[in-house]
């Protein structure tokens, strides 16, 4: 009980202390300025109301580190770090990756994603086939679609893919297996369903497909349907519902940007110089 009591007095201390600041006392004072509870909440961007109902011990976590990175910010000013030629350029890239993010999100606000059943509906019949084969395939990653380009010249040309794969893939979790992968349904991938149509696309054992922007690197895929079968009961339509609705959702964000990018290259005046090697 007497535990309790201090307990509950130490409290009422620290949040009737906190209120003072709050009203202008420093929390903390470095170098002769003052900072008070509001100034580093507002540059922690943690709203007053928020703060004041966390535990003590939480409240002094947080005002902790925010005092740390007071001093380290402090510390790297006085050995003119941010004068240093190599901070400013990525301090530059933040600036234009923070500016691109903002511009992104005011442009896209707008924009309707809303799919209706009949579109779901649509979807599934029109890939009811795909719903109930699995495929398997082989893949070769590569930078960029020139070298996809190569790569599919030469296995057209009647190279072995198994070579190929050793001598161009950038994709070292299958490079010693001949870039072959796990078996796949229609679904599977989701985020990319470009991957996805060139995957189901594929008719035969051995067709060739791409160049397809990886879903696993940097870079674009030569794919190779290596197998090829019938599961035992056909996924329906209410176990894929849910993922046809992200994928067309998806796919109307993704004509919605694509719209926009179009819009800005006629703004800014874009021409393709091919000056890309």
């Amino acid at each position: 009980m007497k535990k309790l009591l201090i307990a509950g007095l130490l409290l009422t201390a620290f949040l009737a202390g906190c209120k003072k600041k709050a009203e202008g006392e420093y929390v903390y004072v470095i170098d002769g300025k003052g900072y008070t509870l509001n100034e580093i909440l507002k540059e922690m961007e943690i709203p007053p109301v928020q703060f004041s109902g966390l535990k003590p011990e939480i409240q002094r976590a947080y005002l902790d580190m925010w005092l740390k990175n007071e001093l380290l910010y402090k510390e790297a000013l006085s050995k003119g770090l941010d004068k240093d030629t190599l901070f400013r350029k990525r301090l530059e890239y933040l600036k234009k990756q923070l500016l691109v993010n903002t511009i992104f999100q005011q442009l896209m606000q707008n924009v309707s994603t809303d799919v209706s059943l009949e579109e779901v509906k649509n979807y599934y019949d029109a890939h009811k086939n795909d719903y109930s084969t699995e495929r398997r395939i082989a893949h070769i990653t590569v930078p960029n679609q020139d070298v996809a380009r190569e790569v599919i010249k030469r296995l057209k040309a009647g190279e072995s893919f198994s070579k190929l794969v050793k001598q161009y893939s950038i994709d070292s979790t299958t490079i010693n297996n001949g870039g072959v992968m796990g078996w796949f349904t229609r679904g599977d991938f989701l985020k990319f369903p470009e991957f996805e149509d060139t995957i189901f696309s594929l008719k035969r054992v051995g067709d060739i497909g791409g160049p397809v922007q990886s879903p696993y690197a940097m870079g674009y895929d030569v794919v190779k349907l290596v197998g090829k079968r019938r599961l035992r009961k056909a996924r329906s339509f209410d176990e894929v519902k849910s993922d046809i609705e992200s994928l067309l959702r998806f796919q109307k964000q993704q004509a919605a940007f694509d719209s926009i990018i179009n819009d800005l290259k006629k703004k800014f005046n874009v021409e393709e110089a091919g000056g890309n090697g």
